[in-house]
């Protein structure tokens, strides 16, 4: 009988379901370092695009659509593979588990309540949480970049990021981990996002 019950154990092990890992879809281009007119100076280079993860914790506050304020916090896991991302928000503000995976054609959405596609984060994360955020933006401002030709960036005397301006949002950066940024504060017209990096991990490829 110990026997039997043994092969059962095992037999029931190796039907466990793994978890589903994070597979890109698109291969890896190269991007553009953004300056300003405040960093003339500056020369603007290409770099590889780089594979990265990013882990930590943001919290807001908001007034949302039907002018009620709303604040929570919520901790992230930013995987980022070229174009490819998927990241994961699990706390209050999260309502559990939120996973948005996708590039910079469509998004997907999962939660505890079903799945959803779009053409941006930015309508999911609305339509989940009630406020708007600029989530396409993140994926640069996490790295102190401005995401278009129109950011505005601001350095101090050794260079390093101090604010960054873009399509209505400001970024303060004021705590840099390892030379990159490691406190982030996010304002918008009603919104106000605090990000909290404790860990970077970068893979840097050359297509």
């Amino acid at each position: 009988m110990r026997n039997l019950a043994i092969i059962m154990m095992l037999l029931l092990t190796g039907c466990a379901t793994k978890p589903k890992p994070f597979i890109p879809n698109t291969a890896l281009e190269p991007i553009v370092n953004q300056t300003s007119e405040q960093t003339a100076t500056q020369p603007t280079v290409v770099v590889p695009q780089q594979i990265w993860t990013a882990t930590g914790k943001f919290a807001a506050r908001t007034l949302t659509n039907d002018g009620k304020k709303k604040g929570g916090s919520v901790y992230f896991v930013w995987q980022q593979h070229g174009q490819d991302y998927q990241v994961t928000l699990t706390g209050p503000l999260g309502q559990g588990r939120t996973v948005f995976v996708g590039n910079r054609q469509q998004v997907t959405m999962q939660n505890n309540e079903g799945e959803w596609q779009a053409d941006s984060p930015e309508i999911l994360f609305e339509n989940a949480f009630g406020w708007s955020a600029p989530v396409s933006f993140l994926q640069y401002w996490l790295h102190g970049q401005g995401a278009t030709p129109q950011a505005i960036l601001n350095y101090d005397a050794q260079g390093q990021l101090l604010s960054l301006q873009e399509q209505g949002w400001q970024a303060q950066y004021s705590q840099y981990l390892q030379a990159l940024p490691q406190k982030i504060v996010i304002t918008g017209a009603n919104t106000t996002m605090t990000v909290l990096i404790n860990d970077w991990q970068h893979n840097t490829q050359t297509p």
